[in-house]
């Protein structure tokens, strides 16, 4: 487990609002936070100052009088400089940050534009590829089997600073996009063909498209093969208090942990006028054969290629199991898998969704309907969010939070993937709590006002895959 590090040894937030429209760290946002303090001030003091000058010149004038004006007017029109001056700073740093967001936007279209023209080209090559690439396959092979077929013990091939590297990060983020382009290029589709088809363009392949396919090989050798699920409560209903920041949307987030509940739905109002808030946990079986856990690798396939995965029906059970109408206000936050899912449930339109809070969550393919507030939090090291690919959803709704978790301190030891631990979205949440930036500060007000301030009662739930039905003679 990694104890929370309150910030020590990692990177600053980067906020981007509207896809990338804007891009700035805290540190800029709170330089301007500080500037837009000292605007407001300046114009009160030379509000006041005015004032002072008013009453004097009311009365009657003398050398006492005219001697006291003199540094009134400076003083006011030294408040008047500075309150300028803060109020162009402010305007200044804010398109600087417009002008990066506008130019990181475009040199990823750029990446994606040449990630995707490499990967047709290799597709076109593709025997040559396949040859070329069987001994490392079969040496990922082994190691996946390893890491992923039960065993709890670190394979050597999975080296924690290379998963931890923010240049891998990316690196695989480009590779997943141009997937469909390597595809394309080995049937022969024209390459403006095979770009309007995927990522780049209308997304109709893509990932998903990935996914699909994935799902088609793995079934026929019986693995990725869904079945159907139950869920029941778990204990009795425990107090709650309504969450008053991502922070606490992080908190109740439950861990992925074999054997317990894998959804908390938390009841807040009066009967008529309930509002929820519903926290999905993370993969917890990352077996290629499904088990009992519908938290597993073969619900996370599923959820990419677009089809009713195991946790997916499950979270979708306990809603409705616990009372949740359409009409109901609710914030959905998942981790991982969990934050898949909870765009995916946000997506079917099934339910009043106001809010919803992803950490360290795949891109996926079902984006949030519009008007709905989205918070997706990302770890430039956390090499899990690039198994969906880049993403370019340029939406007004959306703010995304992105930071380098081990910037500077040591990787824990045993933690293969330590950028992706809860524990250290937990820390991230906290840090984008105190931040000034206000967009943050409204989505945090479109939560508070969806589930109130009232206390409330929250409920465990947890879902388990049952035997496949036998196939009828």
């Amino acid at each position: 487990m990694i104890e929370p590090r309150d910030g020590a040894g990692g990177g600053d937030l980067t906020v981007s609002v509207g896809g990338t429209t804007v891009v700035a760290t805290d540190v800029v946002l709170a330089q301007a936070a500080i500037l837009r303090y000292t605007h407001i001030q300046a114009g009160e003091w030379k509000s006041r100052v005015a004032s002072i000058r008013a009453l004097d010149s009311d009365g009657p004038r003398n050398r006492a009088s005219q001697e006291t004006d003199l540094p009134l007017h400076w003083a006011e029109a030294a408040l008047g400089h500075l309150e300028q001056r803060s109020g162009d700073l402010v305007v200044s740093l804010m398109d600087a940050a417009e002008r990066y967001g506008r130019t990181e936007r475009a040199a990823m279209q750029l990446a994606l534009l040449g990630s995707a023209k490499v990967g047709y080209d290799l597709g076109l090559f593709r025997n040559l590829v396949l040859l070329l690439a069987a001994g490392p396959a079969a040496k990922a092979a082994l190691a996946w089997q390893s890491w992923a077929g039960g065993s709890t013990r670190r394979p050597q091939a999975l080296d924690p600073r290379l998963l931890t590297n923010p240049s891998v990060v990316l690196l695989t983020k480009l590779t997943v996009s141009s997937l469909d382009e390597v595809v394309a290029g080995g049937y022969g589709m024209p390459f403006p063909v095979a770009l309007a088809l995927g990522n780049s363009g209308l997304g109709l392949t893509g990932a998903s498209g990935t996914a699909l396919g994935v799902l088609a090989l793995g079934r026929s050798g019986g693995r990725f093969r869904e079945g159907p699920v139950r869920v029941a409560a778990v204990g009795a209903p425990i107090p709650a208090r309504p969450p008053a920041g991502v922070g606490d949307l992080a908190a109740n987030i439950p861990k992925a942990v074999e054997g317990q509940p894998q959804v908390r739905i938390e009841r807040y109002g009066t009967p008529g006028h309930w509002s929820w808030a519903v926290y999905v946990g993370g993969t917890v079986d990352w077996d290629s054969v499904a088990m009992t856990e519908p938290w597993d690798l073969t619900a996370n396939v599923s959820a990419m290629a677009r089809q009713n995965s195991g946790s997916y029906e499950a979270v979708m059970q306990a809603m409705d199991a616990a009372g949740i109408t359409s009409g109901d206000p609710v914030v959905l936050a998942g981790h991982s898998q969990g934050g898949l899912i909870a765009t995916q449930v946000a997506a079917s339109g099934a339910f009043d969704v106001r809010a919803v809070v992803t950490l360290g969550a795949p891109e996926s393919p079902m984006p949030v309907p519009p008007g709905v507030a989205t918070l997706t939090v990302e770890h430039t090291d956390d090499i899990v969010t690039a198994s969906g690919g880049a993403s370019l959803i340029d939406s007004d709704d959306r703010v995304t939070v992105r930071r380098e978790a081990f910037v500077s301190a040591p990787l824990p030891e045993g933690e293969v993937l330590p950028a992706h631990h809860l524990d250290t979205y937990r820390e991230t949440a906290r840090l984008i709590d105190a931040s000034p930036e206000t967009t943050l500060q409204g989505f945090r007000d479109t939560v508070t006002g969806a589930l109130g301030s009232a206390p409330g009662e929250a409920f465990l739930w947890r879902g388990i895959r049952l035997p496949e039905r036998p196939v009828p003679q």
